[in-house]
């Protein structure tokens, strides 16, 4: 019977520990923290504002943060939707990449819609190439796809990343990764699924 009751406190002792405010919240710094590593570490790929800082998630306010010399830069004050599209990408490959490697019960897969819009707008797209771009948003939006198609390859086969895109790059990892192309009559969703 001690026994018993031992054990019962040693569980109960551990619960209270569990439900501990300030071990909540130690333990939520620590997994923003790395985070925030995987993101400062995917920025690196791309050339936004603030590239170099320390990047975060502020979960009270639900935005990005660049932590810079001059003090700390919310998403909404870096500037263009290059970056604004940037770092959206890239804070939801640092999420589903700490999901992964914690094995939570988050679906192991991500969607990007159009991320090269800011650089590349559907009305001056022919047929996908890249050439009537400006040398500053080819680069950009070939720096995006090479960040996610590298992502995927470092999540696999754990995560899916989907992207929904207009833009077509002539490059190898670019063109093994393609699985339909809308452009040849397909769609995501079929014709005659439609009623």
């Amino acid at each position: 019977m001690r026994t018993s009751v031992e054990a019962a406190r040693a569980r109960m002792l551990a619960l209270e520990q569990e439900l501990d405010i300030e071990t909540t919240r130690e333990k939520l710094a620590a997994f923003l923290n790395i985070i925030g590593l995987y993101m400062t570490e995917y920025s690196a790929a791309l050339d936004l504002e603030h590239k170099g800082s320390q990047l975060r998630l502020d979960i009270r306010n639900l935005t990005v943060v660049a932590d810079t010399m001059d003090g700390p830069v919310p998403l909404y004050r870096m500037g263009s939707g290059e970056n604004w599209v940037g770092y959206h990408v890239l804070s939801h490959l640092a999420l589903h990449k700490w999901f992964r490697q914690k094995a939570r019960p988050v679906p192991g897969f991500v969607i990007f819609d159009q991320p090269s819009q800011a650089h590349y707008p559907p009305e001056r797209d022919a047929d996908g190439s890249l050439e009537g771009l400006a040398d500053a948003d080819r680069i950009a939006v070939l720096q995006l796809f090479k960040l996610v198609a590298d992502a995927a390859e470092e999540l696999a086969p754990v995560m899916q990343i989907i992207v929904m895109d207009h833009a077509d790059l002539k490059h190898e990892w670019f063109e093994t990764a393609i699985v339909e192309r809308w452009r040849w009559g397909n769609k995501l969703v079929p014709e005659e699924w439609v009623q």
